[in-house]
């Protein structure tokens, strides 16, 4: 009997101090976004033409050197996706629905969606390990004994550059995966393209950019603010940078599945207003 209360009142000590760990890391990471946003208001002049040349480097890595895996990606799920809703809509009779179907699964769901988790493997992993390093070899303590704020230096510009890239790679997967979605209704179920495109341009309308621009945005500033804090959040030993990619990682894999589900529901609530 003493036994099984010890149990319980252990398995009750492990549930509270996970729990008390995960609100310090919060706490953490709301005074990290509130030193982030300091960080941008005091940004000097001085440092804004070092700020430009990472954010070009950010976008180029994250962005430009990520296309061919997004064009590959986009082409095969568009392809597959729109090619069964087209034999399911004609199975049942509804041809006409394929325009809204692409709208909803495609365009407003999976390219964010795809282009965040993509973004999350590469450049997430690339800023949590690159920051991690920076604190586990003593860079950060240097900047801050010269002077310079390391968030300025480091972490703005990679928000800033990672919020680009992803809207912008969320278009390119739409785009990409509507011509793979062409290509495949023409080939196997021999629809005019002229029909593909008359069901595309019923179905899509200007907010849906607006829409993909918002949420890639999203996705983008918060995996790569997500990233950033955990690696610079680093002990000092090189046991914590394999530590700081997971955490980071995993943490912004579950942010961007969060954002995704409060578009849905948002655009849930839209639409039966």
């Amino acid at each position: 009997m003493a036994t099984r209360e010890i149990n319980i009142t252990g398995s009750f000590g492990i549930i509270g101090g996970r729990a008390r760990g995960t609100g310090t890391e919060v706490l953490e990471a709301i005074q990290f976004v509130g030193a982030c946003a300091r960080a941008f208001a005091s940004l000097p002049k001085n440092a804004r033409q070092l700020s430009w040349r990472s954010l070009y480097m950010q976008v180029r890595f994250t962005a430009v050197d990520a296309m061919p895996i997004i064009f590959g990606l986009s082409l095969l799920i568009g392809g597959l996706v729109i090619a069964q809703a087209h034999a399911q809509a004609v199975r049942w009779g509804v041809q006409q629905a394929l325009g809204p179907i692409v709208a909803t699964v495609i365009v407003r769901l999976l390219g964010p969606l795809f282009a965040a988790i993509i973004v999350v493997a590469r450049s997430g992993t690339a800023v949590a390990s690159e920051l991690a390093t920076a604190r586990v070899m003593g860079e950060v303590t240097a900047l801050e004994a010269l002077g310079v704020d390391p968030i300025q230096l480091m972490v703005l510009p990679r928000l800033v550059g990672a919020a680009i890239s992803v809207a912008v790679l969320a278009l390119y997967f739409d785009a990409i995966a509507i011509t793979g979605g062409l290509v495949s209704t023409l080939t196997f179920a021999h629809l005019p393209p002229g029909d593909y495109m008359e069901s595309l341009r019923l179905g899509l309308s200007g907010s849906d950019v607006i829409l993909v621009l918002t949420k890639g945005a999203a996705f983008g500033l918060g995996t790569a603010l997500i990233c950033c804090w955990a690696g610079l959040r680093a002990e000092r030993t090189p046991a914590a940078i394999p530590q700081s990619v997971t955490r980071g990682v995993v943490f912004a894999m579950v942010y961007v599945f969060v954002v995704t589900m409060v578009f849905a529901i948002a655009e849930s609530l839209w639409t039966t207003s």
